[in-house]
């Protein structure tokens, strides 16, 4: 079941001469210290992905290939947003949704086997867009109440218009084992590593800035919070995947 025609791939590049593979994958990113799409974060709490690829194997030990992903998670807003010029402060009851889709194009080299099958490494690029879901954040504003004497400020719901956007784009790594089963089912596990390249710094940034002051700085406007927020969470939660994938050989 997992034997190959040794003669025949001599001649041809891919497995029996098949060159094109489709493959879905499934993705777990830890969630440790950011939530879900849900609001849980732990060591057992994931965010899940959704993969699709198209590889072309140019040769036995090498391939090309394209791949579109989606997946949503979770985003806190700490303590809110503050504007001091403005005497503004909105807060956040509960977690917004940040929602991705992403493209990536990459090229892998097999150390063992006939590509698709063996152990492969995969280099390439990503890139990312993503959008924020604030219908469930629950969001109030503070701000100055001129109209009442008896009260310096007035605290009202508050609808987010604006803001909470972001377009990444990074650098990826794939390890990976695939076996073959009865000459077309392609079963693959592996893990991958991405950076992202446009949002590094401001999730570093964050975490400097947390640690000396515990609000957003007072000179941001508010879809410019908000973006650095989708930013940050779009670089931690790409950070880590494992991914399980089943495809087949089409031709």
């Amino acid at each position: 079941m997992f034997t190959y025609n040794f003669c025949f791939s001599q001649k041809t590049p891919g497995y029996l001469g098949k060159k094109l593979v489709p493959t879905y994958s499934l993705g777990f990113a830890p969630s440790f210290f950011n939530p879900n799409k849900n609001g849980a974060k732990g060591f057992f709490t994931f965010n899940l992905f959704h993969q699709l690829r198209l590889d072309y194997v140019t040769s036995r030990k090498s391939a090309v290939g394209i791949g579109f992903e989606t997946y949503s998670t979770g985003i806190d807003y700490d303590y809110g947003y503050r504007n001091d010029a403005q005497d503004i402060n909105i807060r956040f009851a509960r977690h917004g949704i940040l929602n991705v889709k992403g493209f990536q194009l990459y090229r892998s080299f097999y150390s063992n086997g006939i590509a698709p099958m063996g152990k492969r490494h995969s280099l390439g690029l990503k890139v990312l867009f993503s959008s924020t879901d604030f219908e469930d954040v629950g969001a109030t504003k503070t701000k100055p109440d001129n109209s009442n004497p008896y009260s310096n400020q007035i605290t009202s719901p508050y609808e987010i218009k604006k803001g909470g956007t972001s377009k990444d784009f990074g650098f990826m790594y794939s390890y990976s084992s695939s076996r073959i089963i009865s000459d077309i089912i392609v079963l693959s596990f592996g893990i991958d590593f991405n950076v992202i390249f446009s949002a590094h710094f401001k999730y570093f940034g964050s975490i400097i800035s947390q640690d000396l002051d515990d609000s957003s700085p007072s000179n941001q406007t508010e879809e410019y919070f908000l973006n650095d927020k989708a930013k940050q969470r779009v670089f931690s939660s790409q950070f880590l995947m494992l991914k399980i994938g089943i495809g087949f050989l089409a031709f």
